[in-house]
């Protein structure tokens, strides 16, 4: 056990259902030769920086508190909203915060308490660099993201990595080269300068190509291909003469899926203006309500006034976009404890804008609206569609079974956990994810535990019903699909 190491590789937005032997044929001979689960689940909002903190806490947003790409905190970012895709204002919200921009610990911290090295690379948003390893400058290790090259922290600082790698090569979409690259960092400078016991690797595609290209589009289909060609490099190190061998466990994943952008910016500011309510920035101008949503996420309300939430939720529930609608306490709508996102943080009311299950013109399944200026036919992700929730999650390494599929359901948030037993370290009490037991060589006869699922129905005003499908291993609860549909009143 001491010697093994752990590489986390996320291919971000990756859908399970395009992880083809003939799209991404050194992916899937990985996942085929080690373990699989085709029932993973992210975590909600389908965001990448709430589900970069449930990877690197084993946590839903309602405890580490990234509860959107975007999200009012008064504290963190007086004024204005949060944004966490931006590198400086993670930096200093986390300064506001006392240090406490997670409500848990991260996996760079835990693993300094026990005497380990982390690292982490990015190729996606500059902030999402930094959410992978939030304290970089004071655990030690190793943190870069390609798009915030000045926030590196590494040994000879970013000079050194350059002088192993080259110069950056130009950002373009799909991002072949910008791959490329971060996989040469990974394996011409942080491995034979630290060969860390954790290590993070982050790739933008296909997200970056699903978002602007479209899913399936030629070159969407080419940015899969690169980044599965950079994943064959990794392997075969791995497994080449000078490489770790099998004792390099490598845990595969992505955030969540996306799904097909149907229409413009549905401009909910207006439509909420309209209806007769009031929309600012964010609170502190006395508006009735601030906003922050693409596909999902949520409004803010005054003083949280329930009289005013009950009145929005009902314009809500009477619109045809809408789809499914949360609080804290508020009948008829889902609760935000369903989906495990019940943080000061939270908005008052989750908003999910309508999807479906048409195909777009390359046969991709998935449809939603946007209240956001992502290109027509373009990819968006965020809500309760069951695409969007499904992840991709393989794993390889002498600690694991081979050729083996996993009946049960799983998510992102386990990975911090299997991280921590394949290490040897206790997992915390708090932690919600599980370890992936079934898939762990075990001595002796062992019984994978039981799943169980159901569904939550609501019934709101004007004949709007909710519905969101869960599933559970112990205590480890899955979101597995939400929407609506219209009863007869």
């Amino acid at each position: 056990m001491p010697d093994r190491r752990v590489l986390i590789v996320c291919f971000d937005a990756l859908r399970p259902d395009m992880a083809t032997p003939q799209l991404v044929p050194n992916l899937h001979r990985f996942a085929s030769s080690g373990a699989y689960w085709p029932d993973a689940h992210s975590t909600f909002p389908t965001e990448t920086r709430v589900n970069q903190a449930a990877l690197v806490t084993g946590c839903y947003p309602g405890l580490h508190g990234i509860v959107g790409n975007k999200f009012v905190d008064p504290i963190a970012a007086p004024g204005q909203i949060f944004n966490t895709g931006i590198e400086e204002q993670l930096r200093d919200g986390d300064e506001r915060l006392d240090g406490k921009l997670l409500g848990v610990p991260s996996m760079g911290e835990f693993l300094k308490e026990a005497g380990k090295v982390y690292a982490s690379l990015s190729a996606g948003t500059p902030g999402g660099g930094r959410m992978l390893n939030h304290k970089a400058e004071t655990v030690g290790g190793f943190r870069m993201a390609l798009h915030a090259p000045e926030a590196t922290v590494a040994p000879g600082g970013l000079a050194a990595v350059k002088e192993k790698v080259g110069d950056f090569p130009d950002y373009e979409i799909p991002s072949m080269e910008w791959n490329r690259y971060a996989t040469d960092i990974y394996l011409k400078f942080v491995e034979p300068e630290m060969c860390p016991d954790v290590m993070v690797l982050w790739f933008c595609e296909p997200d970056s190509s699903y978002h602007y290209k479209g899913i399936g589009a030629p070159e969407n289909l080419a940015a899969i291909r690169g980044v599965d060609e950079q994943f064959g490099r990794i392997v075969d190190w791995r497994d080449g003469p000078d490489g770790p061998g099998e004792a390099l466990q490598i845990i595969t994943t992505s955030d969540h899926g996306q799904i097909t952008v149907e229409a413009e910016n549905l401009d909910l500011s207006s439509k909420m203006e309209a209806a007769g309510f009031s929309v600012g920035k964010t609170l502190e101008d006395g508006a009735d309500a601030a906003l922050e949503l693409s596909s999902a996420g949520g409004i803010y309300v005054r003083d949280s006034d329930p009289f005013l939430i009950r009145r929005i939720v009902e314009w809500l529930q009477g619109e045809d976009w809408c789809g499914p609608i949360s609080t804290r306490a508020e009948e008829g709508t889902l609760k935000h404890a369903d989906l495990c996102w019940d943080h000061p943080r939270t908005p008052d009311i989750g908003l999910v804008l309508k999807s479906h299950d048409s195909k777009n013109e390359y046969g991709m399944v998935g449809y939603t609206l946007q209240n956001s200026d992502y290109p027509v036919n373009g990819g968006l992700h965020g809500g309760l569609h069951p695409i969007e929730l499904n992840n991709w999650l393989a794993v390889g390494g002498n600690a694991f079974k081979i050729k083996y599929v996993s009946s049960l359901p799983a998510g992102i948030v386990d990975v911090f956990p299997t991280t921590l037993t394949l290490l040897g370290l206790s997992v915390p009490a708090y932690i919600q994810g599980r370890t992936l037991t079934e898939a762990l060589l075990q001595d002796g006869e062992f019984d994978p535990p039981a799943s169980t699922q159901k569904e939550i129905v609501v019934d709101g005003v004007k004949g709007y019903r909710a519905h969101l499908q869960t599933s559970r291993v112990g205590n480890t609860a899955y979101l597995d699909s939400g929407w609506v549909t219209r009863r007869t009143v």
